[in-house]
Parts: structure tokens; sequence; C-alpha cells
């Protein structure tokens, strides 16, 4: 039995991982192209804040600064000349990062502001070797090399478009990080007057997609291996070096497991109370043998019987002289001895209180009768419960006939067997 129920959970647990893992791969392939979208317009967001930064610069007041470096050891502003009109851009750089860091927390990695011609030029935060690459350049070197490169000469007429542009990833020399820069050109009048550029940690997009993955309950990945399914993507103005973002088969798996053994378990525990209720409603608790109340609409469509009715002696005066409890233990015994005398395919039917029904298939009459004998013999053979228990028993062998005709005999049949003093089976005439 042990083995039949481990084999069953077995099964279904089999069947519930099969079912959960499909159904939440379906969920995550289904939340790349939503992640992407989200990615997507969290990037808007920072093109947003780094275009309005345009309006500080062109409202921004100057100052006149000779060659050197100033600065609070947060944003520092380089200065590349004798003497140069300095836009004051400090605040509005500390005001842009504070914006950026909402849309992309702890992943913005530098911030720089390059006037053109290149006289000065700003940092948030002056990295070491910063300052001497920018000290090497001349008037247009940074930025003809930067606009050339990422297209930007007239990103003034994209009007609401792109008018920003996101490089591909690369490694910053000297510090190896992996970034994307988000360059915005701030033009007048067709002119180019400077170069916001914003550096973005490439790690970015895993700490995004590890925030979406527990707000979303998704194992998505921006690793290829282990991919269930991969798709790749182009970010809002960027023209190369596409993500790839993909479902990892392996934590879908993982995270998979304890739902389907909880499903498993339910489903056990669902289908044993399903089934102790079913068999409540068929069968009796204390015999094990079906209920009149399930059984007799099936017994009013028969028309021929091999059937038994069996009764225990003196039943009443046990209940009142030793309880009803040992009562209950005589009848569940007797219905126990009864049971190992019938076949599998026999009913049995506890009909009353003390009350048996047992009917036969492909029984002769005779064969009827020394059934009845058996079972009395059985019962009677060792006491239950410390007291000599005994049956009555009564029986019908008739063809062609109603269940209340078949009932009548059998019962008259019993009368008989308690009339010639219990402990007997006697059959009805044919």
């Amino acid at each position: 039995m042990k083995e039949i129920k481990i084999l069953s959970l077995l099964k279904a647990g089999l069947v519930s991982f099969a079912l959960v893992s499909t159904s939440y791969s379906a969920y995550n392939v289904i939340q790349v192209q939503q992640m992407i979208k989200d990615l997507d317009a969290s990037y808007a967001q920072m093109y947003t804040s780094i275009r309005r930064f345009g309006s500080y610069y062109n409202n921004a007041p100057s100052t006149s600064l000779k060659e050197g470096v100033y600065g609070d050891g947060k944003v520092s502003v380089y200065v590349h000349g004798k003497e140069v009109e300095v836009k004051e851009l400090a605040e509005g750089i500390r005001r842009l990062r504070h914006r950026l860091q909402v849309s992309a927390p702890e992943s913005i990695w530098s911030i720089a502001v390059f006037q053109n011609p290149n006289t000065y030029a700003f940092f948030d935060p002056l990295r070491s070797g910063y300052e001497k690459a920018f000290s090497q350049y001349g008037e247009n070197d940074v930025l003809e090399k930067i606009v050339e490169r990422e297209n930007l000469n007239h990103t003034y007429q994209e009007f609401y478009g792109c008018n920003v542009r996101m490089s591909d990833s690369y490694l910053e020399k000297g510090t190896q990080e992996e970034l994307r820069t988000i360059y915005f050109p701030i033009h007048n009048k067709r002119s180019l007057n400077a170069l916001v550029a914003v550096d973005i940690q490439e790690s970015y997009i895993d700490k995004y997609i590890e925030r979406y993955n527990h707000k979303h309950y998704t194992q998505l990945t921006i690793t290829p291996k282990y991919s269930l399914y991969t798709k790749s993507a182009f970010f809002i103005c960027s023209e190369k070096d596409p993500v790839h973002i993909g479902v990892n088969y392996l934590k879908v798996l993982q995270a998979s497991l304890a739902p389907s053994l909880i499903m498993a378990f339910l489903y056990q525990f669902s289908a044993g109370l399903l089934r102790r209720r079913t068999r409540s409603i068929r069968k009796d608790e204390m015999t094990n043998f079906f209920r009149r109340d399930y059984y007799e609409p099936r017994l009013r469509k028969m028309t021929r019987f091999a059937m038994l009715i069996v009764d225990i002696d003196h039943f009443k005066e046990i209940n009142d002289t030793h309880g009803h409890n040992k009562g209950d233990e005589i009848i569940s015994e007797c219905a126990k001895r009864i049971l190992t005398q019938i076949r599998a395919e026999d009913i049995a039917i506890r009909w009353g209180g003390d009350e048996f029904f047992i009917l036969f298939n492909n029984m002769t009459h005779c064969q009827l009768a020394d059934k009845a004998e058996i079972i009395r013999k059985a019962v009677a053979q060792e006491s239950i419960a410390g007291l000599a228990i005994t049956l009555s028993i009564g029986g019908v062998f008739v063809r062609d006939t109603t269940f209340t005709k078949a009932y009548k005999k059998a019962d008259k049949a019993l009368y008989e067997s308690k009339r010639r003093g219990r402990n007997r089976s006697t059959m009805a005439d044919q």
C-alpha cells in the first residue's frame, strides 16, 4: 500500500512539474517582450532628463576662469586656455545626476559636458586619466571625433525624435569598466555649442533585469547560456550592438520544483479526501459494506436474486447489557468474517443496525445454501469480544421477480431460522 501511494505521489509530482514548468516557461517568454519595453522606457526617461539639461545650459550664467581645474571634488571643470568664459553648470550637473539616479540607481558612471570649441569641460566625477586625456586634445579633437563616430552632426533636425544617441557597449581604458554612453549635442542656430556625455554602466541592464525578476517573479537573463528563449533588441536611439534577453531554463526548472511538489501533495490530499468522501457515500465505515441508501435503488431495478439476509442473534440484549461500544465491535468483526467468505464480485450491504444483505452472482440454489452455512459457521466458531456470537440467516434464490417480493421471501426464511432457535440458516422455497 505504501509503495502504491509513493508511486502515485511520484506520478502526480512528475505531471505537476511538467505543467508548472511549461506554464512558467510560457509566462517568462511573454515577459521577455514586456521587460524590453520597460527597459526601453527607462532609457527614454533618462533621455528626457538629459534633454532638459539643454535648457539649463542655454540659460546658465558665465564666469571668467584661467587655465586649471576647479571643483568641489564631485563636479569639476577643466579649463583649457589662458582665460575662458565658462558657463556655471555644476549645479545643473548635480541635478542631472540626481534625476538619472532615479531612472538608473547606482549605474551612472560619469557625466561630462564638453564645450565647443574645446576650451573647457565639466566632469562628474573627474576620474584619474580624464584630465590627462582632455589636456592632450586640440580645440575640436574631442567633439569632432565623437560627433563623427556617433553621427551627431544633424541631430537638431530630429526634433522630438532621436536627438540623442546611445553608443555600443565598450570597455573604458584604464578602469576597464563596461559602459554605454548617451550623447546629447546642444545646438543653437544649427551650431554645436556643447556635448553632454553620460556614461551608463552596462551592468545597469543586469540590475534592471534582477529588479524585474524580483517584481514579476520571472527568470530572465542577459546571458545566453541555458536560455530557453532569447530575443534580440535594439534600445531606443541605439542602432548597433543589440542586447539579448532570454529565459534561464535551469532557474525556471528550479523555481518550478517547489510549486510542483506542493501541487502534488495538494492533489494527493484532495484526491484522498474525495475518495474518502465518495467512499463514505457508498460504504458504511463500520463494516465496509455498501450503504443501504446507496444500493437500494439498484436492488429495485433487479429481477434476479441470489440473496441472503443475515441478522446477529440477540443483538439488542448485547447492546443493553454490554453497551453500544461492545455492540459496534461485534458488528465490525462479524462484517470482517463475512467478507472473508464472499467473492470480490459479491455485494454486501448493511441494511440496518445488525442486519446485512448479501447478493451473489452466478450462484445456484444449492450453492447459496452452502454459502449461508459457511458464513454462519465462520462467525460462530470463535467468540467475538469475549462473547459467543451467532447469526440467523434467510436466503432466497428467485428469477423474474421484484426486489420487494424477493425480500419478503428472504425475510420469511430469516424469521423461520429465528423461530427454530437461531444460529441457523434457512432457504426460502423456489
